[in-house]
């Protein structure tokens, strides 16, 4: 036997090995680094564990807006055996394109996202399916969303929340940073903060009854209704019909989602005349003893069509131009000032400038420069025409007529809350600045209560036992194709503020383009906003002359169903809103999961089941895919 000496082969193979198990030993370490490493920080808002948004409640603490969780399909496209099968089942079950699911099937080594927040019964259908050894590679996930527990309610001031449970629209939006913390913590759940806004939801849901009422009613293209709470500037009722439901906003037309009190600028009509003559006398142009002689029409060398009334008032002082709503009147008072000194009037009152409200997409509105004006434009933007206002403009101004003169910021935010119930920020009367001495600012809230007299536009606003101040408008509207005002189209506008004595609330009604009988703002908006009145002084109990209105109690109750207390049994949810089993969520013993919006129908387990910590408890509302039969 030949002996041969193996020694250097051997120390090579050492060698080797050595360094393959130094490489394998390298991606170990870095893959483990990967793994355990958390996320990057980009747009995400959610790094590091899962964040609860905070929720957004009225004034009174009722919920608006809650984080909930919902499935989502995923698929992990290594796992998946049969593309086209799965793609068809999928697309059938969730009613998405074949073609589109099946192409994010063939990515490679993908983990992709099919659909977001899927109904309980799709869900069901994928785990029945699951459970037969079909849809391999197929993932239920549960992911953060948002519940807006009052559906279509405030749906313009609320917004919602897109895929990643970021802000899109509305509050959800500009307090996106407010609601969802930026920044996870290891080893502990984070909770955004809670916001309180200035809205009143009994006053909310009267003020949608009415909008959607006018719209059957009068079959305009929208309609604003705007309440305000004068001495804070706290709007108490933001409605802007048509609307949508922020719990499927995806499902709704632009139009639907167009928040006009903030975006829509128009031409005001009449109703301006409150703020282009308190200007003039302001200015010192116009005071009690003047006098318009408006038989004829307004001429000047300016202009070449004369403006005119719809009657002969003949000879009128200023209350008169107020109270019979006289375009006449108002352009010849404007002759009283100059255009530079107008033009800053109309700035002091805000219009042609944003007011800061918490909301997105505000625009300024539209007012042209000084130097730009023609010989027109001042008489003409005296009656409510060549210029452009928002809604929330015209409740700004408003707040100057009912505030001594002094302008305030208007709010939908009352105060944030942070989790532990801290407040953090309480939103204050904001004064802006100072429009008109406090006797101009009363004059013409005793103008505007002349116009709900039996002799003025704004009579069938009035309220029996309290003062109110009015003022009508009926805007003409230029037609695109044409370039002319539009012998059809009118944008029908009442303003109040009351008690004249002591100004409360601030209401604005909006009817753009009605069809019908009648299209003045006198005939078909003052008389919402005597309804409106008399809904708000009870509820709101405001006084005029110091005399109680209505004799109710110190405080008015509104009664709400109560939730039943979780024992050793399962109680039954059924026949309850939404609203009064969301406080279900808060509880850390349960797991609950809500399907649907409106009242509780079904629920799993039934009323009476035993109850154990750590259960998961469903609860199928009116329009969910509930697996059980209804409740009579």
């Amino acid at each position: 036997y030949k002996i041969v000496n193996n020694t250097g082969s051997n120390r090579r193979i050492l060698i080797i090995a050595g360094l393959l198990g130094i490489f394998a030993l390298t991606i170990v370490i870095h893959y483990g680094r990967i793994m355990l490493s958390p996320a990057p920080v980009g747009n995400d808002p959610t790094p590091g564990l899962p964040v609860e948004r905070g929720p957004i409640l009225d004034r009174n603490g009722r919920l608006l807006a809650i984080q909930t969780e919902l499935p989502t399909v995923t698929a992990w496209t290594p796992y998946i055996d049969d593309p086209e099968g799965t793609a068809d089942q999928l697309s059938r079950i969730l009613d998405l394109e074949y073609d589109n699911i099946l192409s994010s099937l063939q990515l490679e080594n993908r983990d992709v996202i099919i659909k977001r927040t899927i109904s309980p019964g799709e869900a069901e259908v994928i785990e029945l399916l699951q459970q037969q050894g079909e849809l391999r590679g197929v993932t239920l996930r549960r992911d953060f969303g948002r519940i807006y527990p009052e559906g279509r309610t405030a749906s313009h001031v609320l917004g919602f929340t897109g895929t990643e449970n970021v802000g899109l629209e509305g509050i959800e939006l500009t307090q996106n940073a407010i609601l969802s913390p930026q920044n996870g913590t290891a080893g502990s759940r984070e909770y955004g903060n809670q916001i309180f806004l200035t809205l009143d939801v009994v006053i909310q849901h009267s003020l949608e009854e009415i909008a959607e009422r006018l719209m059957d009613e009068h079959d305009p293209d929208s309609v604003m209704i705007l309440v305000m709470d004068a001495p804070s500037g706290e709007f108490l009722g933001y409605v802007s019909v048509p609307d949508f439901d922020p719990n499927t906003f995806s499902e709704f037309e632009d139009d639907d989602r167009y928040n006009r009190p903030i975006r829509m600028a128009y031409e005001p009509g009449s109703v301006f005349k409150v703020f282009s003559l308190a200007s003039i006398i302001h200015l010192g142009g116009v005071n009690d003893d003047s006098r318009f002689d408006t038989r004829g029409g307004y001429v000047s060398d300016q202009i070449d069509i004369p403006i005119t009334d719809l009657g002969n008032y003949g000879i009128i002082d200023p209350g008169g131009i107020i109270r019979l709503s006289s375009n006449v009147g108002a352009a010849y008072a404007s002759d009283t000032v100059d255009r530079e000194s107008f033009y800053y009037m109309l700035r002091q009152f805000g219009f042609g400038q944003s007011t800061g409200l918490e909301l997105n997409g505000e625009q300024r509105g539209l007012l042209a420069p000084e130097p730009r004006w023609s010989g027109r434009t001042k008489p003409t933007i005296a009656i409510g025409q060549e210029i452009g206002v928002t809604a929330v403009q015209m409740m700004q101004a408003a707040t100057v007529l009912a505030n001594d003169g002094i302008m305030l910021k208007p709010h939908l935010i009352k105060r944030i809350v942070d989790p532990s119930g801290t407040i953090i920020r309480e939103y204050q009367r904001e004064p802006v600045r100072e429009v008109l001495r406090r006797p101009v600012a009363d004059q013409i809230l005793n103008y505007m209560n002349g116009a709900s007299q039996p002799n003025g536009t704004g009579r069938r606003a009035a309220v029996e036992g309290i003062n109110i101040s009015v003022k009508t408008g009926t805007a003409e509207v230029i037609d695109p194709e044409t370039g002319r005002y539009s012998d059809e189209l009118f944008i029908a506008s009442t303003l109040a503020i009351f008690p004249t004595e002591d100004p409360q609330v601030i209401v604005y009604v909006v009817i753009q383009h009605p069809r019908g009988e009648s299209f003045l703002g006198g005939v078909i908006a003052a008389p919402v906003v005597r309804e409106i009145a008399e809904f708000l002084i009870p509820y709101l109990q405001i006084v005029s002359g110091g005399q109680r209105i209505v004799d109710l109690p110190p405080n008015l109750e509104i009664f709400e169903p109560v939730l039943p207390e979780i024992g050793t049994e399962i109680p039954d949810f059924r026949g309850l809103p939404m609203r009064t089993v969301i406080p279900l969520y808060a509880r850390e013993d349960i797991f609950v999961q809500i399907y649907g919006s409106g009242w509780v129908v079904n629920q799993d387990p039934a009323p009476g089941s035993p109850y154990s910590e750590g259960m998961e408890l469903k609860l199928y509302l009116e329009d969910s895919d509930s697996p059980q039969d209804e409740i009579p």
